[in-house]
């Protein structure tokens, strides 16, 4: 199988089971120019070490996690580190300290993108330092007579870059010496308990943590600050910076304490306001919500009189121009968008698995199925993209198996609406992509 081929039946296989695919996604996407070139624009606007914050907002349906998977790919391709977290219970908004330690826990990046990529980040950057020191004075890492002088000579190294960077915390340094120092010593109970500290993990062994040299927590006064910090290093081992996008930011109407919903609103107006400071260079951040977290009422961000000036509902609605608003609004799918997107899937069905089914399954015979179904679905016809596409890959699945069947027989045997309606109730989340999705084999 080549890679055009493996490619294909990634999306054809993710689309099946009713998800977003994980890669490929350019091969799909129709409608989205103006959105994409948008970020595009942020995304090279963070290569030169600004910073901002977009919204995604639109209904149900109106492809905000495929906008946001299509925008974790231009990333991934353009040199980012990404994180994609899912807010809710798990990753309260209202809890940054949390948030801090899901973007960690979260960032992947283009050449590894199923595995966790923070402790690779920071050995990356370690290494860096020992390579200075090798070039620089002669002393060889490999070399037992060499580490005692090594150790001492990185620990003021960390200090000293840290300082440069301006990121310097005197317990983030003694968590990153006390890495370099476990991973050298093959300490698994220190490796841990640092990597773990640095992450922002709770819990952690108070008696190790002592041992560490690590004084206080990372919590909420503190993890922007970390979060700076990191995304600094990122940068300094040679990537364009991080990227985190943030689906379901609506979780925020279901916060029932005033002061918890508060406080969500008042961590994006910090993520706001810092990067119009770019006090967190490199660093792109994105919200995709539905509408209603716009909405003018107790319970949404725009009732949060400090953000409410930027975020209110007839920013939100009406088309900004020249992608200076920090809102996209998202149009639902018409009948010529969903028909493109299923000209599309069909020619990847095709070289998928290695069959033509335009001889079968024309243009003018998909246009009439499509009319049918616009007339049959209503006005929920815009709002059933991913339920839609997964019906239609079942009938591409039949036809390719069995060639006797005649296209428009199957076609008109219908298709279910409740069965369509109920894949779009179930959850569509940016997560990490499965093996299969990804075309790779799972253990």
């Amino acid at each position: 199988m080549d890679h055009d081929q493996q490619s294909c039946e990634s999306i054809v296989r993710a689309l099946r089971r009713g998800l977003v695919p994980a890669q490929g996604l350019e091969r799909i996407a129709v409608g989205l120019t103006d959105e994409l070139s948008r970020v595009r624009r942020d995304l090279e606007y963070s290569k030169s070490g600004g910073a901002w914050v977009r919204f995604f907002s639109g209904q149900y349906g109106t492809g905000k996690t495929f906008l946001c998977s299509l925008v974790r790919e231009m990333a991934w391709h353009e040199g980012f580190v990404v994180a994609a977290i899912v807010l809710g219970s798990e990753a309260p908004l209202h809890k940054f300290e949390i948030i801090y330690h899901r973007i960690m826990e979260g960032m992947r990046t283009d050449h590894v993108r199923d595995v966790p990529a923070f402790e690779f980040i920071v050995q990356e950057w370690l290494f860096r330092l020992e390579q200075e020191v090798w070039e620089t004075m002669g002393l060889n890492p490999l070399d037992p007579q060499h580490w005692g002088k090594i150790a001492g000579i990185i620990a003021q190294q960390i200090n000293a870059q840290l300082r440069r960077l301006h990121v310097y915390n005197s317990s983030l340094a003694s968590a990153l010496q006390a890495y370099y120092l476990a991973v050298h010593q093959g300490s698994n109970p220190m490796i841990a308990t640092a990597a773990g500290w640095l992450k922002g993990e709770p819990d952690l062994p108070a008696e190790l943590c002592k041992a560490l040299g690590i004084r206080e927590a990372i919590e909420k006064g503190n993890a922007f600050d970390f979060l700076q910090a990191m995304a600094t290093l990122v940068v300094h081992i040679g990537y364009a910076g991080l990227v985190v996008i943030c689906d379901e930011a609506e979780m925020i109407r279901g916060i029932s304490r005033p002061d918890s919903r508060y406080a969500a609103c008042e961590n994006i107006r910090l993520l706001m306001d810092k990067t119009a400071h770019c006090e967190l260079p490199h660093c792109g951040f994105i919200f995709a919500a539905t509408e209603n977290l716009f909405h003018e009422d107790l319970q949404s961000i725009a009732s949060y009189r400090p953000s409410s000036g930027r975020l209110k509902r007839e920013r939100v609605t009406r088309e900004a121009t020249g992608g200076q608003q920090p809102v996209i609004a998202l149009k639902r799918f018409d009948q010529s968008k969903l028909y493109e997107i299923v000209l599309n899937v069909r020619d990847l069905h095709g070289v998928a698995y290695g069959w033509d089914p335009t001889e079968r399954l024309t243009d003018g015979l998909l246009q009439l199925w499509m009319k049918e179904m616009a007339g049959r679905f209503g006005a929920k016809f815009e709002t059933i993209p991913r339920g839609f596409l997964k019906v239609f890959v079942d009938i591409l699945d039949a036809l390719e198996h069995h060639p006797h069947y005649s296209a428009a027989e199957v076609l008109a045997q219908g298709v279910d609406p409740d069965h369509i309606e109920e894949i779009e109730r179930e959850e569509a989340h940016l997560l990490h992509p499965s093996c299969e999705e990804m075309g790779s084999r799972c253990p």
